[in-house]
C-alpha cells in the first residue's frame, strides 16, 4: 500500500510540474490530453533535476534531490494564479465517460499494461545496456552521491553504456530513493500516460471504435510491447519525438508560437535521451521549410523558425554529451571517431536501407519484431490510395514523420556504424 501512495504523490508532483510548463507556454487542450501530457513533461523534468545537481557537484542524497524536485515545481508554477484558473477550468471540462463499445478495448489495453506495469515493479532491470551502465552508475550514485562513481573505474574498453544519456539514470535515482528497489516504475508511468495521451489524440480524428482498435494493435506491437518494461531509452525516446512531432503539426494547423516551441522543447528532451535523435529533429526541419515555400510566407521567417525547432535540441545534444561527457566524467569517449570515416562511400548507406527492408520488415523475423502492424499500415496507406486518391495537410505531414523514420535509421547507420542493424536500428 505504501508503494502505491508513492507511485501516486510521485506522479502528482510529476503532474504539478509538467503542468506549470503546459501553463507558461499556453497550451490549451483537452483534460485527457492536458493530464496525460503533463504528467510525461514532468518526468522529464524530475530525470533532469540530478543531472543538473550532478553538473553544480552538488551530493546527490535523498534530501538535496527531493528538496531540488519540490523546487522545481514551484519555479515552474510561478505563474500560479492563471495555473490555478485552468486547473478549475479543467476540472469543469473534465467528462469522464466511457461508452459501452469502448469497454472491450480499453480493457483489453488495461491488462496488457497492467502485466508490464507489473514485470517492470516485480523483475530487476535485466538488459545489458542497463545493467552495465544506467543501472550500476545509478546503484553508486546511491552509495557515493554522485554519478560519477566507481562504475567508471572498472575496465570500460568494450562498454559504452557508462556514456549513454543522464536520463535513466537519474531517475533511477530518484526512485530508489523513493523506495523501489529496482526503480523502473517510471516507464510504467510514461507508457500508461502516453497511451492515454495517444487515446486522446486519435479520438480527434477518429471515432473511438477506430481509437481503441488502433491503440491495442499498437501496445500489442510484439518488439514495442518488450520495451514497456524493459529499462531502455527506446520507449521514452520514442514518446517525446512523437509528441514533438504532434505540436510541430499542430503548429502548421493553428499558427500560434506556442505550438511550436512546446515541439521544440520536447524534440530537445528526446535528443536528451538518445543524442542521435538530434540527426531525426535535424530531418523535420525541411517539413518547415517546405511548409513556408508552399504558403509563400517567407524563407526567412522559414529558417528562423527552423532554427528555434532544432536549436534546443543542439543545446541538449552539447550539455548532455559535449560537456558531460568530455568535461565530467573520468574515462574520456571520443564521439567522432564513431562517425564513418568514408562518408564519399554511400553503399553503407544503401546496403543498410536493404537490410532493414529484408531482414527486419518484411521478412518472417520481422514479424516476430513487429507483429503485422506495419503490413496493417500499408493496407490502410494502400485503401487511403485508393479511394480517397489524395491526402489532407495533416495526413502528409505525419507520412513524412513515418519517411523521416524510415530514412533516417538508415542514415544514422551509415553516419554512425556503431548503430548495428539487429540492436540499435532494430
Amino acid at each position: 500500500m505504501s508503494g502505491i501512495l508513492t507511485i501516486l504523490l510521485l506522479t502528482i508532483f510529476q503532474f504539478i510540474a509538467g503542468f506549470g510548463i503546459v501553463n507558461l507556454f499556453n497550451i490549451q487542450l483537452k483534460p485527457g490530453l492536458t493530464v496525460s501530457l503533463s504528467v510525461l513533461l514532468g518526468i522529464a523534468v524530475f530525470s533532469i533535476v540530478p543531472f543538473l545537481l550532478q553538473l553544480a557537484y552538488v551530493p546527490l542524497t535523498q534530501g538535496s534531490i527531493f528538496i531540488s524536485l519540490l523546487a522545481a515545481c514551484i519555479l515552474l508554477n510561478l505563474k500560479f494564479k492563471s495555473g490555478l484558473a485552468r486547473l478549475k477550468d479543467l476540472w469543469a471540462n473534465a467528462r469522464f465517460k466511457i461508452k459501452l463499445y469502448e469497454v472491450p478495448f480499453l480493457a483489453m489495453v488495461l491488462f496488457i499494461f497492467f502485466v508490464s506495469a507489473w514485470r517492470a515493479f516485480y523483475f530487476p532491470p535485466l538488459p545489458r545496456d542497463a545493467t552495465s551502465g544506467p543501472e550500476a552508475i545509478a546503484e553508486y550514485a546511491i552509495r557515493e552521491k554522485t554519478m560519477i562513481n566507481s562504475v567508471f573505474g572498472v575496465n570500460d574498453e568494450v562498454n559504452n553504456n557508462v556514456f549513454k544519456s543522464p536520463f535513466i539514470i537519474s531517475l533511477q535515482i530518484i526512485y530508489k530513493y523513493a523506495g523501489f528497489a529496482f526503480g523502473q516504475i517510471w516507464l510504467s508511468s510514461v507508457v500508461g500516460f502516453f497511451l492515454i495521451f495517444l487515446y486522446h489524440a486519435l479520438t480527434q480524428t477518429v471515432h473511438k471504435v477506430f481509437a481503441g482498435l488502433l491503440l491495442l494493435f499498437f501496445i500489442m506491437v510484439p518488439e514495442m510491447y518488450a520495451y514497456t518494461f524493459m529499462m531502455l531509452y527506446d520507449y521514452s525516446n520514442a514518446v517525446f519525438f512523437f509528441l514533438s512531432a504532434w505540436f510541430l503539426f499542430a503548429w502548421f494547423q493553428n499558427r500560434q508560437s506556442n505550438y511550436l516551441g512546446m515541439a521544440a522543447l520536447l524534440m530537445a528532451l528526446a535528443t536528451y535521451i538518445r543524442s542521435e535523435t538530434l540527426i531525426l529533429g535535424c530531418l523535420m526541419v525541411p517539413c518547415i521549410l517546405w511548409y513556408y515555400f508552399k504558403n509563400k510566407t517567407g524563407i526567412v521567417k522559414g529558417l528562423i523558425n527552423s532554427a528555434i525547432f532544432i536549436v534546443p535540441s543542439v543545446a541538449a545534444y552539447i550539455i548532455s554529451v559535449s560537456i558531460y561527457i568530455n568535461v565530467y566524467l573520468p574515462s574520456k569517449y571520443d564521439v567522432g571517431n564513431l562517425v564513418n570515416k568514408k562518408l564519399g562511400d554511400l553503399s553503407p548507406l544503401f546496403n543498410r536501407f536493404s537490410e532493414i527492408n529484408s531482414q527486419l520488415i518484411f521478412s518472417e523475423l520481422g514479424l516476430g519484431y513487429y507483429g503485422y502492424f506495419i503490413y496493417f499500415f500499408l493496407i490502410l496507406f494502400a485503401l487511403e490510395i485508393v479511394f480517397k486518391r489524395k491526402f489532407n495537410s495533416t495526413a502528409r505531414n505525419w507520412l513524412y514523420a513515418v519517411l523521416v523514420i524510415y530514412l533516417g535509421y538508415p542514415l544514422l547507420g551509415y553516419l554512425l556504424p556503431l548503430l548495428d542493424l539487429n540492436n540499435s536500428t532494430k
